[in-house]
């Protein structure tokens, strides 16, 4: 079982010490998004349907300004959930377009070295996964779940 641990650590190191490096205007730019993301994934906490959808808005205009146009198309179905995020739609609705776009920022900091800050986090209980800045909240802050908020692991370690 120990073999097991360490062997899955050095695999785990390695995949973490290969992301891609970004021009440093691109990743100025992605930790811009992964910073307006911090907020979105806030709104979640104390529900106010408003402060939802201008975040969603703010994280919408801030890819617009990645200029890497790879990392942009990999963010365009985001875009579109992150469009559909609205004050009048349901809590639940809501948070399956904010899972969405977390699956796709999940993806560019796995694949791109953005830093240390930025983990993806993920709950068993309601099948979702955000990212969330471990430098501030290294324990789980779940913004699906309002009544269990520390349900659920952090699933990356930069």
């Amino acid at each position: 079982m120990n073999k097991f641990i360490i062997v899955s650590l050095i695999a785990f190191n390695l995949f973490a010490a290969s992301r891609i490096e970004m021009a440093k205007d691109t990743k100025e730019q992605v930790v811009k998004v992964l910073e307006l993301n911090e907020a979105l994934h806030a709104s979640f906490f104390d529900y106010d349907g408003a402060k939802v959808e201008k975040g969603a808005k703010a994280l919408s205009n801030a890819i617009d300004k990645i200029s890497d146009e790879k990392i942009k198309k990999l963010l365009t179905f985001s875009k579109t959930k992150l469009s559909e995020i609205e004050a009048s739609k349901s809590t639940a609705d809501n948070n399956q377009n904010y899972h969405l776009v977390s699956m796709a920022l999940i993806h560019i900091i796995n694949t791109y070295d953005v830093g240390e800050k930025y983990n993806a986090y993920s709950c068993p209980m309601v099948k979702k996964k955000w990212v969330q800045n471990s430098s501030k909240q290294d324990k789980v802050h779940n913004p699906y779940a309002s009544n269990m908020p520390h349900c659920g692991q952090k699933d990356t370690k930069f």
